[in-house]
């Protein structure tokens, strides 16, 4: 940390606006340089202004608050301290300040401001005065206790220092600088180191009780050992062999066993065989029948057939003489046939030339028939045509006397109705009429199903609006939930750090542990220490007394209960502020997922009032329509 410039008003005796700016070429020139004066000139001051630029407290101070403030300059109504700063982090400025009400010597004191921002840009980092604390603290790596003790050193302890005796300067020289606890660690380090130098005695005597041998007594015990690890060898070969024999045997045994076993199954077997051996035999009875049933059925089968067999053989046999009888028969008519045939063809070799006439005359008479046929055919077709024709004649004569009739219902239709004829010049404007009326009729149809669509959206709409309203009660509960959930994490998180931030709680356990790491750097002061001797001054303090190097050294399992303790602490309170953050994330995914459906259900009731004003229009402009309609008709 380097302080680049400090700024401050009214402060103690200092009144008035007054500027230190440690970049100028003066102090850059110089590395040393010295705050003097007479005592109240404001050196300490300056001091302070520093420390309540950056702490909000001074050494010799507590914090200024609203309800004190000992640093302002008399009949001022306002005061500030402003310090700029330099880390490996960047730059910084500091600003404190204070005034009374109106900025009146005489006015009540305001609460006091504090923020730190970054000296480049002028962002501000933190306004808060604890939040600042805890950025300055972030930011050096200091509290105001280190800080007051490393960087500052207070006028009234180094005047004590300055005038101590030798012997005492050690105890003021620590409650300057604060390394009490350093005498504490030397002392337990002392402490330590002389139980493990006991320890350290008892094993040597142990050691030394141990009697060493000799270079003979070591070769013979190695040539007993070579000796002893052979016939290990060569008994655990034999003993390999032995198991491998003792392995054989219990076979043998085993199948001996199994041998004895199955000649015990084996008699059982054969009594078993000597029992079943008169069933046995029926059994091959059995199914040796049952191997002959095939055979037996065909045989079945073929004596069936022998016997219808005979029986037709029987039946062709008795009427084989009626047959007989008939073929004699058969051979006598033929024989006559055969006589007739052989008549016949010599009165046909006889009348041959006559044939051959007649043959002639056949086909002139075939020719004949044909055309005769053919004109048949043709008379056919004529008098087809001429029923046609007839029939034609006739449905003709039926329709003009149709005709006829029905111009004689009209005559005398429009004698009976002559007054009826301005219907004729008239039937224009019914028809024109009738077209509008029809008109109107589709469009109270269209109406009619417009208003039932109508009917239908505002149902609809109606349905949305009470699922909206289910939906939103819904969310509403799980919203309640997640705060209700959210509001018990903090509630667990508040008890779990009491008054303080969890960071406060980061800081103590980082001082600890830099406490335990001073533990471990003092160790390595126990050289020197041992070399201290009473009545002999330290060459560091002067002191002639050592009180730790007499074994009085701190003891550091308080500070590691206290780190095992905040470690417990802190990891709660992570966990908890995890859980705390999904309830907080819980809580607004439910929020926005109501006010979705809020507006979902805005945008339903919007769509409902639409529907029913339409539903309303529409059932207006039907019963409108259906008035016109009717008093067309009349």
């Amino acid at each position: 940390m380097r302080i680049l410039q400090v700024r401050f008003r009214n402060l103690n005796s200092l009144a008035g606006e007054w500027k230190i700016d440690l970049m100028h070429p003066a102090f850059a020139s110089d590395g040393i340089f010295a705050i003097t004066g007479p005592t109240g000139a404001g050196k300490t001051t300056i001091l302070d202004a520093i420390c309540l630029a950056l702490y909000g407290r001074t050494p010799r101070l507590e914090r200024v608050t609203r309800s004190g403030n000992e640093i302002i300059s008399r009949q001022t109504g306002e005061c500030f301290a402003e310090v700029a700063f330099e880390t490996q982090t960047g730059r910084y400025r500091c600003h404190w300040s204070q005034h009374r009400a109106r900025r009146k010597p005489d006015g009540e004191l305001q609460a006091p401001k504090h923020e730190i921002a970054n000296a480049d840009s002028g962002e501000v980092i933190e306004s808060n005065i604890k939040g600042v604390a805890d950025q300055i603290e972030k930011t050096t790596g200091m509290d105001f206790d280190r800080f007051s003790r490393s960087m500052l050193l207070a006028q009234g302890g180094f005047d004590a220092f300055l005038r101590a005796a030798a012997g005492d300067r050690a105890p003021i020289l620590e409650q300057i600088t604060g390394t009490e606890i350093y005498s504490r660690i030397s002392m337990r380090v002392h402490e330590r180191q002389r139980e493990e130098r006991e320890k350290l005695n008892i094993l040597q005597a142990e050691s030394a009780g141990i009697p060493i041998l000799e270079p003979e007594q070591e070769e013979a015990i190695g040539q007993a050992l070579e000796t002893g690890q052979k016939e290990e060898a060569e008994l655990a070969a034999k003993s390999a062999d032995a198991a491998k024999a003792i392995a054989w045997l219990t076979n043998i045994d085993s199948l001996k066993r199994e041998i004895t076993n199955l000649a015990d199954e084996a008699g059982k077997l054969q009594n078993d065989i000597e029992a079943f051996r008169a069933d046995r035999e029926t059994l091959n009875r059995s199914l040796g029948a049952a191997s002959l049933d095939g055979v037996y059925a065909t045989l079945a089968a073929a004596r069936k057939q022998q016997v219808d067999d005979g029986a037709a053989l029987k039946t062709e046999e008795e009427a084989l003489p009626g047959l007989e009888s008939s073929v004699r028969e058969q051979a006598r008519a033929l024989k006559s046939v055969e006589m007739h045939t052989v008549r016949v063809k010599e009165e046909l070799k006889t009348a041959a030339p006559i044939l051959q006439k007649v043959r002639s005359l056949d086909q002139k008479l075939t020719d004949q028939k044909k055309a005769v046929l053919e004109g048949d055919e043709d008379c056919r077709k004529d008098a087809v045509k001429i029923d046609e024709v007839k029939k034609a004649r006739l449905e003709e004569k039926e329709k003009r006397a149709k005709a006829d009739e029905t111009l004689e219902l009209v005559e005398g239709y429009l004698e009976e109705h002559a007054a009826d004829e301005w219907l004729i010049s008239g039937l224009a404007g019914v028809e024109e009429q009738l077209g509008g009326l029809l008109s109107r009729q589709n469009e109270i149809l269209q109406k009619e199903t417009d208003h039932e669509k109508a009917r239908n959206a505002l149902e609809l709409a109606a349905r949305s609006l009470d699922d909206c309203h289910k939906q939103c009660g819904i969310l509403k509960q799980e919203l309640e939930q997640a705060t209700i959930q959210r509001q018990q994490g903090n509630d667990i998180l508040s008890r779990l750090l009491g008054e303080r931030l969890l960071r406060e709680y980061r800081t103590e356990k980082e001082t600890l542990l830099r406490e335990m790491a001073y533990i471990s750097k003092i160790a390595e002061l126990e050289e020197h220490r041992a070399k201290l001797e009473d009545g002999r001054p330290c060459p560091l303090c002067g002191a002639t007394g050592h009180p730790f190097a007499e074994g009085n050294v701190p003891v550091p399992d308080e500070t590691e209960r206290k780190i095992d303790d905040l470690t417990g602490l802190i990891n709660k309170a992570e966990d908890q502020e995890a859980a705390i953050k999904k309830f907080e994330q819980a809580e607004s995914k439910a929020r926005n997922r109501l006010t979705d459906a809020e507006r979902a259900e805005l945008a339903a009731a919007g769509d409902r009032r639409s529907a029913g004003k339409a539903l309303a229009g529409m059932k207006e402009s039907l019963e409108k329509l259906r008035a016109d309609f009717a008093e067309c008709r009349q």
